[in-house]
């Protein structure tokens, strides 16, 4: 019902600019009056749907539509096989690349070493994590605190590599 009132008030607007001798006052009245009278059920009259038996169809349709079920098809890869639409990154393990991080600070207890904490903080969204060796951000898990140095151990794919971030060189002025 709602199509067939848009389509109305397009053929309003299309024949009120192609009648001569109308001022421009009356052109932009027709198609605001003809867009409220489609707005308001009440003011919209019985003929204008085009076909009563088409109204019917559309309905019938519509109720057929709710009454199908449509059903998934799924399967399970057990044994030895991987799923092969399964993500190859681990969505739990998602969080900031090393690349991403710089290390603010480093924290050594030298009479416990359990204790030591490394500061890092992400480029981006300069939010702080802190991390002992054994922690786990993201695929990076914080392997070896040195002096200036946190060493990590990235898996990929299966695969471990190594990287280390180191703390930037900072000038001191000696009096």
């Amino acid at each position: 019902m709602a199509r067939n009132a848009l389509f109305g008030v397009a053929l309003l607007a299309l024949a009120g600019t192609g009648a001569a001798g109308r001022t421009a006052e009356a052109q932009a009245a027709k198609p605001a009056q003809a867009s409220l009278a489609a707005t308001t059920p009440a003011a919209r009259p019985a003929s204008d749907s085009l076909n009563p038996d088409a109204e019917a169809a559309l309905a019938d349709s519509v109720q057929r539509a709710r009454e199908i079920e449509v059903l998934r098809e799924s399967f399970g890869y057990a044994g030895g096989t991987r799923d092969p639409f399964a993500s190859l990154i681990n969505s739990s393990k998602n969080g900031p690349e090393i690349a991403d991080l710089d290390l603010v600070g480093v924290y050594q207890d030298l009479r416990t070493p359990s204790n030591n904490i490394v500061v890092l903080r992400e480029k981006t969204s300069a939010r702080r994590h802190q991390m002992r060796v054994g922690d786990q951000l993201g695929r990076a898990r914080l392997t070896q605190i040195r002096a200036r140095d946190a060493v990590f151990m990235i898996q990929d794919f299966g695969f471990e590599r190594q990287e280390t971030l180191s703390l930037r060189k900072q000038e001191v002025e000696t009096p």
